[in-house]
């Protein structure tokens, strides 16, 4: 009887939202924007990102945060609410390279005075050594080739002062015919039916991630399985 791998072969090919804003419409990447936002909440996203910052803040009753391809900032948002409600005082930078992205990302996070969007690359980041408490990145990684990747995670490592998140789907069969199956039901949007499935084929194993994130010189992180194939590296400067 062959032998069935239960990790498939990472992919390589590119997603719609790897491509130049030609490649879609306004209304199609809005649509988009507003699937994984819905992805966010009710598949653990947000829940993840939550229980992994509270460790790294700790008892400290403020901080800072730069989040690397923020899409429409919903994760800022959901960092901003939660610190609001423990009374501390958060302030987040929320990046893309896609100016479209951001015009949406600022009126999605318009009531929150502590939220700040820029147009910026994460491979790139125009800020400082040790600029930011914590540095996020969350379901992008697997968008990059290897190469890109390393400087990305080297680039969170520079500018975090204290600590660093990186989530991303956790490559299975499973997950990939979960996202599938949801993305047919739930929506019609061109860029979400075709970007989603491929995305978890795109992402990385355990030990392709605790690899990568070492080679880039992290040290102190552990990596956690979340529910839905969540993928999360926290680690400590």
């Amino acid at each position: 009887m062959p032998f069935v791998s239960i990790v498939p072969a990472k992919r390589t090919a590119p997603e719609f939202l790897d491509l130049s804003p030609e490649s879609y419409g306004t209304e199609e990447l809005e649509g988009s924007l507003a699937d994984i936002r819905l992805v966010n909440r009710y598949l653990g996203d947000r829940w993840a990102l939550l229980k992994h910052l509270a460790m790294l803040v700790g008892p400290r009753r403020s901080f800072s945060v730069l989040d690397i391809a923020t899409g429409s900032a919903d994760m800022p948002v959901a960092i901003a609410q939660w610190a609001e409600a423990r009374g501390m005082a958060a302030q987040v930078t929320g990046i893309d390279i896609n100016e479209q992205t951001i015009a949406a990302a600022r009126r999605h996070a318009a009531d929150y005075p502590q939220i700040s969007l820029q147009v910026a690359d994460g491979l790139n980041l125009p800020y400082a050594d040790r600029s930011f408490d914590y540095v996020l990145c969350s379901k992008a990684l697997h968008h990059l080739n290897e190469d890109d990747a390393l400087r990305l995670v080297r680039e969170m490592l520079r500018v975090a002062r204290r600590g660093y998140l990186i989530m991303d789907l956790r490559r299975s069969w499973i997950a990939y015919s979960l996202i599938y199956l949801l993305t047919r039901i739930f929506t019609r949007n061109r860029l979400t039916r075709y970007d989603g499935p491929l995305s978890v084929l795109k992402s990385f194993a355990p030990d392709e991630l605790a690899t990568l994130a070492s080679t880039a010189g992290a040290s102190r992180f552990i990596l956690a399985r979340e529910p839905f194939w969540l993928l999360v590296l926290a680690g400590r400067k």
